[in-house]
């Protein structure tokens, strides 16, 4: 075995390593003044159970005691920096454990588990402002929105924080949480008419000095925005294989910043601006990003990744008190969800974009709870895929955890082309169809992408024509930019949710579930 080189030769290899490298792991300074460890999440979405993922072979990930268990284990390991917990936001909504309780579950396992701050995400509103309001004053940790304003104002609802400071082993580190500028179209809109949500570079701008000046050692950016990285990408801002809004914004903003967590994309992002470090971890507690800053002798300060690291749970001890916390609110629910409630032949995906079985299924059961001639399902409300074999009902709430309302409407072909052609805005659609079949060409120009539409008894979609449409509450409001909804001759809100349509429309089916396997929206280019 190769001898380790002696002290003074590591030393002079340290060097040489890391000069220029802010992201190497091995390049913390040798006397650091002060230094902190950064650990975090995002989109965590109410997943207090570890759970199997379809990559990890039977192996359970995640769960909030797991979680606890790898906090405890980081800070053990280098106990000459204080470690500090941070998430990325949408914390809460996504899983029967923590909506049955509209979140208190998951607030009181993070306060478990440490966290220090978090981004407000778009789905922490999803149960409403006053139980949101509720949920902060719940937590022990900080849920921050700088670039949240009462709508026309330069203030901040009076429950926001823009910022904290957190000081531990006497290093003080500042946080300054945002929200992705696109919460009013991704979040129930009438939900947040109240609030703008401004530019995530001003905000930082904006109180970035006021962190420093208030004596933080450090400051954090803590994003509920997103982006994504091409796996195997050099990891640089240069690098055109990361993009997206959180990297955007972070490069425009002209105060200097520390480290920044960024969240909502899903997605494992490790790279950096000017040499910032900034990091993602996926989601649903399947992974946690570890990051280290340091301020030398001189008063220089450096950063760099420690990586995005797997949060197997059988790979670490768990925190018996978070344990036993998240035990007891499983046990209230286990009769409920742990009921079969169909047989899949195959395992159902559940992509971002485009037209699948999965999806057809959802749109073919609200056009069945509903009675109506169409029934449009937008992909964003499709939120995992289903394994093959038994399918429980703590498997369909994760599909459809938002508790959308199914909406009719009486709509004129117009109207309805219109909504399709919306759909098709990006190339590839975002709404599933049941009752027609769209035929279109991605590349024609915007407002002339659907080439025809056929209803399911072979008759032809006419202008004139009048049609009975149902739409979850989501996009009926207006969600996704889908405004045509509110021109609608007739709208008729039913008193069904769309889970509560989509159980009782597979437990009315043969068993296995037979599988639509005939696309609805069919690309055809034209000459």
């Amino acid at each position: 075995m190769p001898r380790r080189p002696a002290a003074p030769v590591r030393s002079a290899l340290s060097a040489l390593l890391c000069a220029g490298i802010a992201a190497f792991p091995a390049c913390a300074p040798a006397d650091p003044t002060a230094c902190a460890l950064i650990f975090s999440t995002n989109d965590t979405h109410g997943r207090l159970l570890p759970a199997a993922q379809s990559w990890s072979d039977g192996r359970p990930v995640g769960g909030s005691a797991a979680l606890a268990g790898y906090v405890a284990r980081e800070r053990s390991t280098t106990p000459e920096c204080p470690l500090f917990v941070v998430s990325g936001g949408d914390i809460m909504q996504g899983t029967p454990i923590s909506n049955f309780t509209d979140g208190r579950s998951t607030i009181e396992a993070m306060n478990g588990i440490g966290y220090d701050a978090v981004a407000i995400g778009n789905h922490e509103f999803d149960w409403g402002v006053d139980v949101l309001v509720e949920r902060v004053a719940d937590a022990d940790f900080a849920m921050l929105g700088a670039n949240i304003y009462l709508k026309g104002t330069d203030r901040h609802p009076a429950w926001v924080r823009p910022w904290t400071i957190v000081e531990r082993d006497g290093v003080r580190v500042g946080f300054i949480g945002a929200t992705t500028t696109s919460t009013p179209v991704v979040a129930r809109p009438s939900l947040v008419a109240d609030f703008d949500f401004r530019p995530i570079s001003d905000a930082l701008d904006r109180y970035i000095p006021e962190v420093r000046a208030a004596g933080a050692d450090f400051v954090v950016a803590v994003m509920h925005e997103g982006a994504f990285c091409t796996v195997g990408a050099a990891g640089t801002a240069a690098d055109p294989a990361c993009r997206g809004a959180a990297l955007d914004a972070l490069a425009v903003t002209t105060e200097r910043f520390d480290y920044a967590v960024t969240g909502h994309t899903h997605s494992r992002v490790e790279t950096e601006i000017r040499g910032v470090p900034v990091i993602q971890s996926y989601s649903n507690t399947t992974a946690y990003g570890l990051g280290r800053i340091d301020r030398s002798a001189e008063g220089a300060v450096s950063a760099h990744r420690l990586g995005v690291r797997q949060a197997w749970a059988d790979e670490v001890a768990p925190d018996p008190d978070v344990e036993r916390l998240v035990a007891s609110y499983s046990a209230e629910i286990s009769a409920l969800v742990e009921r079969v409630v169909v047989e899949l032949p195959e395992a159902l995906s559940a992509p971002r974009d485009g037209d699948f079985p999965l999806g057809r299924i959802v749109a073919d059961a609200q056009r069945h709870a509903s009675g109506a001639d169409v029934a449009l399902m937008n992909n964003g409300g499709i939120r995992r895929s289903l394994p093959a074999g038994p399918v429980t009902f703590a498997d369909l709430f994760e599909l459809q955890p938002f508790n959308n309302m199914l909406v009719r409407h009486t709509m004129t072909g117009t109207q309805l082309l219109r909504t399709l052609e919306h759909s098709a805005r990006e190339g590839d659609v975002d709404l599933h169809a049941s009752g027609i079949t769209v035929r279109y060409d991605p590349a024609a120009p915007l407002g002339e992408r659907i080439l025809d539409v056929t209803l399911d008894d072979g008759s032809p979609l006419t202008p004139e024509a009048r049609y009975v449409v149902t739409a979850n509450d989501f996009i009926s409001g207006g969600g996704g930019g889908y405004t045509v909804f509110a021109e609608a001759e007739v709208i008729d809100a039913l008193e069904v949710a769309d889970l509560e349509a989509l159980v009782a429309y597979l437990e009315a089916q043969p068993q296995p579930l037979p599988i639509p396997r005939a696309p609805r929206w069919i690309e055809s280019r034209t000459p």
